[in-house]
């Protein structure tokens, strides 16, 4: 095994390397090749410089566990940014007060969390 500089060089090449390779899927749901991820991850980041979040910066992440949410964990850490994982199997109101308190610039939720939350 070569030795990598970073854990984002490492993803790099774990990609490069496995481009058309199975890298994420749902039991009896999506699957998504290695390419599929790297583009996913490129788009999340373009939101994130939208959206103006720097390095550094927090975003909280709160969902099953899914080839989406990895997807979208991967990006975070990609682009430089502090994940603040939530179950999602807690109470709305402990939700809106972790992504508060962590002074999340963004907040990814799947379907099934978002529609238990007062926006």
């Amino acid at each position: 095994m070569q030795h990598h500089d970073s854990l984002n060089a490492y993803i790099s090449q774990s990609v490069r390397e496995n481009w058309e390779q199975l890298a994420l899927t749902d039991f009896n749901g999506v699957s998504y090749q290695y390419k599929d991820v790297a583009r996913k991850i490129a788009k999340l980041h373009l939101l994130f410089e939208q959206a103006g979040v720097n390095p550094g910066d927090r975003i909280a992440l709160c969902g099953r566990n899914s080839s989406q949410w990895a997807v979208a964990f991967l990006s975070v850490i990609t682009y430089g940014a502090v994940v603040v994982p939530i179950l999602n199997e807690f109470k709305p109101d402990n939700i809106h007060h972790l992504v508060t308190h962590s002074e999340s610039k963004l907040f990814f939720a799947d379907t099934a969390v978002w529609e238990n939350l007062d926006s």
